[in-house]
């Protein structure tokens, strides 16, 4: 059977002692502060979407066909364009933080309940942010990420520190695979130097999208099979001694109709590579957002929920709370 490098690449993390699973939450709509009933499952067979997918079927509702990308195709000229435009991120980025991050700490496999920060918008309210990003003349892609950012420079890095932060891309529709179900995500490496505008962030956005950046990515994931399945995980354990990291991913799986099936929640991994995981999923016209910190960050649940806390009141622009950043409590 042939390697999927792609997966490998998940696979590696978690011979490296990563946890690799991709949360979900399910809410039978019985109660708005009833806590969900939790599932993992593993990157290395399933991206948001095919997981997403996969519980729904399993609980007898009909998923057809995933989402899929519209409008683009991977050709040679654009995955090479790509390719030289992702090749700067190759080299070793270290990202800088207020507190010290324990690049030895063990991942403590924690329930999902005890790592996790969610939060389970009504209808109106997601219908606000909807509005309030296109009043702004963004997506609400864009619109999320700008408020997550501003929250995560606020609290956890350096006020003049760089951030750069992972964006999933599904391809579904525009590449084939041996499997529905095996990933089909690539990436975008948003990169925020300053401060920024909404506008300028969207239209940084839509340059990485215009030279393929997702593509290069693409291929990027690839090559793996250059370095062999051993030689990922000791490039990997190589990047960890050197303290290689961005900040974060960001996945959105977008907006899903699927009646009577109660609201989802969703999470993505995080890892010593990208420490910050936040996820947001709008199913039957009600928005989730998620927050989880890595262990190696030093930090807990609560600290998960005051970052969550200020990105929703962001988000939805009510009156910050007189907070300090004294409140979050460092468990190095």
């Amino acid at each position: 059977m042939r390697t999927d490098w792609v997966a490998e690449m998940f696979s590696a993390l978690r011979d490296c002692g990563e946890n690799i699973s991709i949360v979900f939450g399910h809410k039978d709509g019985s109660s708005a502060q009833s806590n969900p009933h939790w599932y993992e499952l593993p990157h290395d067979q399933y991206d948001g979407m095919s997981g997403l997918a996969t519980l729904l079927r399993k609980q007898g509702f009909h998923v057809e066909k995933l989402p899929e990308l519209r409008g683009d195709r991977f050709t040679f000229f654009r995955g090479l364009r790509g390719f030289f435009r992702v090749l700067p991120a190759v080299k070793v980025r270290r990202q800088p933080w207020q507190q010290p991050f324990n690049w030895t700490r063990k991942v403590s496999f924690l329930p999902v309940k005890q790592r996790v920060a969610w939060r389970l918008f009504t209808e109106e309210q997601t219908r606000k942010i909807a509005s309030a990003a296109k009043a702004a003349g963004v997506t609400v892609n864009t619109y999320l990420l700008f408020y997550l950012d501003k929250v995560v420079s606020a609290r956890l890095t350096p006020p003049s520190a760089a951030r750069r932060w992972m964006i999933p891309v599904n391809l579904r529709g525009a590449i084939t695979r041996h499997s529905e179900l095996s990933p089909h995500m690539s990436f975008l490496g948003v990169d925020i130097d300053r401060e920024m505008s909404l506008n300028e962030l969207q239209a940084l956005i839509n340059r990485l999208k215009e030279r393929a950046y997702h593509w290069g990515m693409w291929i990027l994931m690839q090559l793996g099979r250059l370095l062999g399945a051993e030689g990922m995980r000791k490039d990997i354990r190589n990047r960890e001694k050197l303290g290689h990291g961005v900040t974060g991913m960001f996945s959105n799986l977008g907006a899903w109709y699927v009646p009577d099936s109660g609201h989802w929640i969703f999470c993505p991994a995080v890892t010593r590579v990208y420490p910050v995981g936040a996820g947001c999923l709008t199913m039957n016209g009600r928005m989730a957002l998620t927050m989880q910190l890595h262990d190696a960050l030093g930090q807990d649940l609560e600290t998960a929920y005051v970052l969550l806390d200020a990105w929703t009141r962001a988000c939805l622009q009510e009156p910050a709370r007189n907070e300090s950043r004294a409140q979050l409590r460092i468990h190095v």
